[in-house]
């Protein structure tokens, strides 16, 4: 299912987020307003919505999550500012975004299993000596490699080059332009 209005509104407010154009915590109201159902990006997983809802959203949030600190307000500006590389790869998922195209990819958790643990799991680490965070850990690379494998990871959200070359002829944000 593919949602395409709340697609662009992800995008929209995250090209401006990472562009320094809003703060942080504008990124964080307009998610929870146009977008997680009231949710902040790193609690989407836990609403009902999430498992009904367009593939995409859910690890556009926690990814968009990850590229700021919420222990403060600021845009991504001066020392927040996102490095060439990052930048680059938050093109290539908003153009996604924009895109009518299904999301193809698992669902996988790219956040550290740690900060999911609950208190049995803390629990478990301290009385292991580590080792259950080690098992944990393990998994969690052993998913993500499968999760790679999946499709040309390069491209992520695309699951291909063919998807990817065939979005870009579609410029959504040069209208009026013809490309080269």
């Amino acid at each position: 299912m593919v949602d395409l209005e709340r697609r662009k509104m992800l995008a929209y407010h995250l090209r401006h987020l990472v562009i320094g154009r809003i703060s942080n915590d504008e990124f964080e109201e307009e998610m929870q307003d146009n977008v997680s159902f009231g949710y902040l990006p790193e609690q989407y997983y836990s609403s009902k919505q999430a498992k009904l809802d367009d593939p995409i959203i859910r690890p556009m949030l926690e990814l968009s999550w990850c590229l700021y600190s919420d222990l403060g307000n600021h845009k991504l500006t001066g020392k927040h500012q996102l490095a060439d590389e990052e930048l680059k790869n938050i093109a290539r998922i908003i153009l996604f975004l924009n895109s009518n195209l299904e999301y193809e990819w698992p669902y996988f958790d790219r956040i550290n299993p740690l900060i999911r643990f609950s208190f049995k799991d803390l629990l478990f680490t301290i009385l292991s000596f580590g080792q259950h965070y080690n098992v944990k850990l393990n998994e969690w690379k052993v998913e993500f490699e499968k999760f790679k494998n999946t499709g040309d990871h390069d491209l992520w959200p695309f699951i291909s080059k063919e998807q990817y070359e065939q979005q870009l002829k579609k410029q959504p944000f040069l209208w009026g332009r013809k490309p080269d």
